[in-house]
């Protein structure tokens, strides 16, 4: 099995050697857990230390916000953009206008909800003429939320997952989600692997912690090690369990 390095200290560890080339995995945790973060170091370290080319998918912020994101880490990819290593997709289904009206992105979306269809096939196109390695969609969570009926979501990740893990690379997909083990996120049963990352307060210090809780054709560890969010980016502690 080919595999893709994660970009993040230790975690690669965790995985057995690093992500399985076509495997689409989720990573789950709530606000300010570090999902972005470990999302983007996925997509500059592949860029930077491997030359991989990667897509990141935005339905939450402008893709400057997203630049942004990656320069607080010290991770400017505006050559990376201009070369066309690196692509920001802006698949957000609501803008604000300069006069500040709230709007559907009729661009885009042409009046319709957001679906899964719409993303997909701009995803893969991206990832095709790119032959990028790596792909990122932040997040599953604003896709699903357009959508009323369950089927259709099911119907529409299944699809999703299917386009592509059929693609040489690894999809990384952000779900706003605690992991309640009494209620099992239908991502995590559709996708080839699952990450959680959680924090708590203890004696006025943020506690973070990861643990890769699924992941399909590979052994992988699935202790809970501490985890923090360095200026560099993602750091595993492979030596802390909490």
């Amino acid at each position: 099995m080919e595999r893709t390095p994660s970009g993040v200290e230790g975690l690669d560890e965790i995985l057995g050697g690093g992500f399985v080339r076509g495997s689409c995995v989720v990573v789950s945790g709530g606000p300010g857990s570090g999902k972005s973060t470990l999302c983007s170091q996925f997509i500059y370290r592949g860029y930077k230390e491997h030359g991989d080319g990667g897509v990141y998918v935005t339905c939450t912020e402008s893709p400057e916000e997203v630049k942004n994101n990656f320069r607080d880490h010290g991770w400017d990819i505006d050559e990376a953009t201009r070369i066309g290593k690196i692509a920001l997709l802006d698949m957000r289904p609501v803008i604000a206008t300069e006069s500040g009206i709230i709007t559907r992105n009729e661009a885009l979306f042409k009046g319709e909800k957001i679906p899964f269809s719409i993303v997909a096939k701009a995803t893969l196109d991206a990832t095709r003429r790119m032959k990028a390695r790596r792909v990122v969609i932040d997040s599953l969570t604003t896709i699903e939320m357009q959508y009323k009926d369950d089927f259709e979501v099911r119907q529409g990740l299944l699809g999703l997952v299917q386009g592509l893990s059929a693609e040489d690379c690894v999809s990384l997909m952000i779900v706003e989600s605690l992991g309640s083990r009494n209620s099992i996120p239908i991502e995590w049963a559709l996708s080839h692997g699952a990450i959680q990352l959680n924090y708590v307060s203890e004696n006025s210090e943020v506690v973070r912690s990861i643990q890769v809780v699924k992941m399909r054709r590979t052994a992988h560890d699935q202790t809970i090690y501490g985890m923090e969010i360095a200026k560099e980016g993602i750091v595993v502690h492979t030596d802390v369990r909490v």
